[in-house]
């Protein structure tokens, strides 16, 4: 690329950062919090997520508040086909010197690199200039955490802060509708517009642009593109794998199957079911693939007798519902569905995230406190007379090894309440308002 045209397309992307809108997000307060600190901020995620709206938004407030010039901003996205000649380290060492050379003035700079991945050894460029460049601060997307991870943990370790996007939150989702939820009274009042919205997310995802279609074909249709995406160009292409139909097998018995135990010998049986053959050494290989890309996220199996944590026979969920409902039906799936949103929102606040299994009793979701104590959580559609052993039972058994921290049963029911079995206290709540934080 020659210099006047890279010159003209930084600055094409500095007026773009300007008029970048949208909503703010709880993720969004995370790395402008980070930033002004010296190590990196690497913002990963699945695609589409809002990875690239997240760093424009914070590139455009450090403007607004003078942090920042605008001319000492440098936004580059390796995706953009305008940038298909800056494929190389050297290509790429090259362009941010003509930044900081020709086109930034004086004070302060900030570079941000969305979807660096492509760009092969990209972290011997970003090390040099973090080392050399002593008025520069860095961000970095990526959307594929293999082709972070290696470089991560050997060139750039203890060089970086890294900050999770997930799609869009229900929450954050209502705000975007221009719906906003502050306190009860404020959701009682919006209740019935936020109950077919709930349906509306739960079917369709938080992905940000798919709020932005209509026609439900149109949704499904945008979303099985990203599937496609991911499986061709982040697993396929990359990992120069040639079993393409497996990998979509795969990646189809994950995602209908939310919530589920899975064994490796079970999605190997599922495949050949399919006529075709398959060692579980490749299944574990192209599930730790999948799970790169960030389209599904894994939870551990926590004994809370022994206290130690199983890898093995781990539980997947969907990084969007939006995902699952391309390959089930959401009426016969809804309450692995509402334990998928569960899984998200617990996600945004903890890594420390396992389930329980125990004497055939099953916990969906224990969390690990930074305290050390643990809160337990049950989802289910509604608490009846039927379910009520199935649902509180487990409560029981884990306070035996786990006293310390809440049971919290999350359902659909409006009834919120302190329920008590067999001397263990379990708080009732309606889950769309734990969703919204009320």
């Amino acid at each position: 690329m020659d210099k006047m045209t890279l010159i003209s397309l930084i600055s094409d992307w500095q007026k773009v950062i300007l008029t970048t809108k949208g909503i703010s997000r709880e993720c969004e307060e995370e790395l402008y919090k980070a930033s002004g600190s010296k190590p990196m901020k690497i913002v990963t995620g699945f695609r589409r997520s809002g990875k690239s709206f997240l760093v424009q938004r914070v590139a455009k407030r450090l403007i607004e508040e003078e942090e920042y010039t605008l001319q000492n901003v440098l936004y580059l996205n390796f995706e953009d086909y305008l940038l298909d000649d800056i494929r190389t380290m050297k290509d790429l060492g090259e362009a941010v010197q003509l930044f900081l050379t020709e086109v930034a003035g004086n004070g302060k700079k900030l570079i941000i690199l969305d979807e660096i991945q492509e760009i092969p050894r990209w972290d011997k460029v970003v090390r040099t200039i973090y080392e050399k460049e002593r008025n520069v601060e860095i961000f970095l997307t990526g959307s594929n955490s293999e082709l972070l991870s290696s470089e991560l943990g050997t060139n750039l370790a203890g060089r970086f802060v890294e900050i999770e996007v997930l799609p869009f939150n229900f929450k954050e989702f209502l705000d975007f509708k221009t719906i906003h939820i502050d306190n009860e009274i404020d959701f009682f009042r919006e209740l019935s517009t936020i109950k077919p919205l709930f349906t509306e997310y739960l079917t369709f995802g938080g992905l940000p642009e798919i709020f932005m279609i209509e026609d439900k074909k149109t949704k499904q249709s945008y979303l099985r593109g990203i599937i496609s995406k991911v499986v061709l160009d982040d697993i396929v292409r990359r990992f120069n794998i040639r079993q393409v139909d497996i990998v979509e097998d795969i990646l189809h018995f994950l995602l209908a199957g939310v919530g589920n135990t899975v064994s490796y010998t079970r999605v190997a049986n599922f495949i050949r079911m399919h006529g075709r053959s398959i060692k579980n050494d490749t299944v574990i290989e192209y599930i730790s693939y999948i799970q790169k890309t960030f389209a599904v996220l894994s939870v551990d199996r926590f004994d809370w007798k022994l206290h130690r944590v199983f890898s093995v026979n781990a539980k997947y969920y969907a990084v969007d519902t939006g995902l699952v409902n391309l390959y089930g039906n959401l009426t016969n799936s809804y309450a692995r569905q509402l334990e998928n949103i569960v899984l998200l929102k617990l996600r945004e606040k903890s890594s420390h995230l396992f389930y329980g299994l125990k004497d055939g009793k099953e916990v969906d979701f224990i969390v690990k406190e930074s305290d050390g104590s643990f809160k337990k959580y049950q989802i289910t559609k509604s608490l009846s007379q039927e379910n009520r052993d199935r649902e509180l039972s487990p409560f029981v058994l884990t306070d035996n090894y786990l006293s310390q921290g809440n049971n919290i049963l999350l359902t659909m029911d409006t009834t919120e309440e302190t329920l008590e079995y067999n001397g263990v206290v379990i708080k009732k709540k309606y889950l769309l308002k734990w969703l919204l934080d009320i």
